[in-house]
């Protein structure tokens, strides 16, 4: 007797597209949250790029990125938290005396939680000449409407953010980020968060913007 291939049975083709959708709104559903949350370093490359016309347009590139941070920016947290003074050298911005800055580096490594600039500027060669620099003016903040390009922006997240410009500096192998307090490091900086990219190249006619996202979860 001739029988159909079970491949053409028509109610189970449809019981399996109904698997199949099911499963991928609900993978979409829980990276969108979890890429919320988790992905909360967010890097804007823009560069110029000549249209047909010879008009020169700015493109941008968006990137992610997950962040750690350290013991010593809990201990921060906590003493903003208490409305307690925190110490000078581990003052990333929060308080009216503090100063934090970004920088960045060619080297990637695994970040731990005890790590300060020594585990970060590794063989104290990777930090890039000219990248430690200053928060943008208004950061660190909370709810961070102000920039379309900060998606990781919460009510109940810091935001922090660098401006880079085309003349600041360029080096064809970036990986690695990390925010302290020290306009001058040294291997026993403490660092607030540190962060690593998939490697990218900024030139000399790119603009680099990167943000980090602090969202402060139910424990």
């Amino acid at each position: 007797m001739f029988q159909l291939p079970e491949s053409w049975n028509l109610s189970k083709r449809i019981n399996e597209a109904k698997q199949e959708s099911f499963q991928s709104w609900a993978d979409k559903t829980r990276y969108l949250s979890e890429q919320a949350r988790s992905d909360n370093v967010v890097r804007v490359l823009s560069f110029p790029e000549y249209t047909p016309t010879g008009k020169i347009d700015m493109i941008k590139e968006f990137d992610y990125t997950h962040n750690l941070v350290t013991n010593d920016g809990e201990i921060y947290y906590a003493k903003l938290g208490a409305g307690e003074a925190a110490a000078t050298n581990e003052d990333y911005g929060g308080t009216g005396s503090g100063t934090g800055y970004f920088d960045m580096s060619t080297t990637a490594y695994t970040e731990a939680e005890a790590d300060t600039y020594n585990e970060y500027d590794v063989s104290g060669t990777g930090s890039i000449t000219n990248s430690i620099q200053t928060f943008t003016s208004g950061y660190p903040k909370t709810n961070d409407t102000g920039d379309a390009d900060n998606t990781g922006d919460a009510t109940d997240a810091v935001s922090y953010a660098v401006n880079y410009s085309a003349a600041s500096w360029n080096d064809t192998d970036v990986e690695q980020g990390c925010i302290h307090d020290n306009s001058s490091p040294v291997s026993a900086t403490k660092l607030l968060s540190v962060f690593s990219f998939t490697s990218f190249a900024k030139t000399s006619s790119d603009t680099l913007k990167v943000f980090v996202n602090h969202a402060f979860e139910n424990q």
